[in-house]
């Protein structure tokens, strides 16, 4: 088990699930804000439905890369969005701990 999470070596971080809790908590007040672009929401409704459709590229029956493409796509998509949202509303909604941890990081 320790050997294959070096594959993955950030989702081992205590870090790495707090920020993406956090990613998932800007996007829900990022879809409510009237400020962002209905065409900047589209993109966590249709990533929403290709989750929950039948359809795959790759398909849930390969062990690890069917849920692992899944994984992916959502974190892909969460940090797309982030990134398309205005930046006033996205500081507006930012923690401010990961707000200057952002700053510091540039």
């Amino acid at each position: 088990m320790v050997h294959s999470m070096r594959l993955f070596p950030k989702m081992v971080d205590p870090e790495y699930w707090r920020r993406l809790w956090v990613e998932i908590k800007l996007v829900g007040h990022l879809m409510k804000d009237g400020r962002v672009p209905l065409y900047t929401k589209a993109i966590p409704f249709l990533v929403g439905i290709y989750l929950l459709s039948p359809f795959d590229l790759v398909p849930d029956i390969i062990p690890v890369l069917g849920q692992m493409d899944d994984f992916g796509l959502l974190v892909i998509s969460l940090s797309a969005f982030i990134r398309l949202a205005p930046p006033e509303v996205v500081d507006d909604y930012m923690p401010r701990d990961m707000a200057l941890k952002a700053q510091i990081n540039q």
